[in-house]
């Protein structure tokens, strides 16, 4: 019986602390490694595009302004449309802008209302070609950041006055380049 006792305490004891001082396994890693794409996106919107918490989706689902707008010389200076880009790039982006006069489709008719579009603190003068012609950020873009730019059509007063009747069309073209 004392054998018995003797093997039962050896067992319950000094066994498990063999297998306290046995190799243990050595510790895995797993490492992680992931890619956020640029994301570089523009387009004309009927309203400011400034949600608190940016998002591709919010983008894509703010109403776009339609692609012709009226303008007089009654809408002057006033807010016809935005310029709203979402990106996620900290060295930021420049936006050229440039413009070309109200013409008439038809052919006999040359004459051309000229006007100045502005964009944010932009302007471009489709009379000379000129303005400061360009937005720039390239600071503080830290994480998906929207912005937003209230586009206005100053037109001269003069040409329009004695412009011939007839419909006058132009272009503001915005060309988004991401700075490096």
């Amino acid at each position: 019986m004392k054998k018995n006792i003797i093997a039962i305490l050896l067992a319950t004891f000094i066994i498990p602390s063999f297998a306290l001082f046995a190799a243990l396994p050595a510790p895995s890693d797993l490492y992680l490694l992931t890619s956020i794409s640029g994301i570089n996106l523009m387009k004309i919107t009927e309203s400011q595009f400034n949600p608190s918490t940016p998002s591709v989706y919010a983008f894509n689902n703010a109403t776009a302004n339609p692609t012709n707008e009226t303008v007089s010389t009654d809408t002057d200076g006033d807010t016809i449309a935005w310029l709203s880009i979402l990106t996620n790039r900290r060295t930021g982006f420049t936006v050229e802008m440039t413009a070309t006069p109200l013409v008439s489709a038809d052919t006999e008719n040359t004459y051309e209302i000229n006007y100045i579009a502005t964009v944010g603190s932009a302007t471009y003068n489709t009379s000379d070609e000129t303005g400061t012609n360009s937005i720039t950020e390239d600071s503080g873009i830290a994480g998906l950041s929207a912005f937003s730019y209230a586009i206005a059509v100053d037109l001269d007063d003069n040409e329009f006055a004695m412009a011939l009747a007839d419909t006058y069309t132009g272009t503001i073209t915005f060309t988004y380049t991401a700075n490096s």
